[in-house]
């Protein structure tokens, strides 16, 4: 059976959500720092999307506009390695897809799309939800992996807008950000001490699959699924990471952050249901 434009945008968004998913079991399980993490799973990333562009004969651009989608994902892409490092797994994952808030508050800004009734309902159920989290870190001593984690989620909302924006390249973007990632990561890779098995191969399974094939599906769902739908559909993505987290690793989700969890969640479901409504 041959699958409509839609139905290829709802599968390539899965499957982008899923290997998202995989990082953070693998970035706990290697002991390198954020840096070293991130430029060396960059540096395998950019040869699956460099395969992608020339299959898909897209050639490399560079402007301003692409420069922002460079630093966006860039940004994006540390800030939740760090943050997977100094909080857990689904603080990480969760606080990071309030990226609907962030959808909002950059239409408005730049599009004059100012947020509706549901919008903003959203928001402050989202912000309460987000609480419940900082109250767990005031015993757990996760407030700074939180913080990153939000910061991630406003990067990673500006990486779904990136199509939007007139003049910027999604392929492009993506694969300097990781050329970037890379050049930024070269001070720490000398301070590495175990570049054993494990620390090599996670690194290189998260450039293949969390990164390389993950872009390369969102990509190709962003063109055919709007912006709003995809962020829904990669809901999986924040229940998927922390289970397999949990599962593999044995890190477990403290309560209040449980219940913060169940609140944002619920607020971007919410949110994005009423949005394509």
């Amino acid at each position: 059976m041959k699958l409509t434009a839609q139905q290829k945008g709802i599968l390539c968004t899965v499957l982008s959500a899923v290997c998202f998913a995989t990082g953070g079991l693998l970035i706990k399980i290697n002991t390198w720092s954020s840096f070293t993490i991130n430029g060396v799973r960059s540096f395998f990333a950019v040869f699956v999307f460099l395969v992608y562009m020339i299959a898909t004969k897209h050639p490399l651009k560079v402007n301003g506009k692409v420069l922002i989608g460079v630093v966006a994902n860039s940004l994006m892409s540390l800030t939740f390695v760090m943050a997977n490092k100094m909080t857990t797994a689904a603080n990480a994952i969760v606080l990071q897809f309030t990226l609907p808030i962030y959808i909002m508050l950059l239409l408005w800004a730049f599009e004059k799309k100012k947020p509706d009734k549901v919008s903003v309902c959203s928001g402050l159920i989202s912000f309460v939800g987000i609480m419940f989290f900082f109250l767990d870190s005031l015993s757990a001593g996760g407030m700074a992996g939180n913080i990153l984690a939000l910061i991630s989620g406003f990067f990673y909302a500006v990486v779904f807008l990136i199509k939007r924006i007139p003049g910027s390249d999604f392929e492009s973007s993506a694969i300097l950000s990781f050329g970037l990632n890379f050049l930024v990561g070269i001070p720490f890779y000398l301070q590495e001490t175990d570049w054993g098995m494990v620390n090599i191969s996670t690194g290189i399974l998260q450039g293949v699959i969390q990164i390389g094939l993950a872009y390369i599906f969102l990509n190709i769902a962003l063109d055919k699924v709007p912006p709003v739908g995809a962020s829904l559909i990669s809901m999986i993505e924040p229940i998927l990471n922390p289970t397999l987290v949990a599962i593999f690793y044995g890190e477990k989700i403290g309560p209040m952050s449980l219940v913060g969890a169940v609140i944002v969640l619920t607020s971007a479901l919410f949110y994005n249901l009423k949005s394509t409504s």
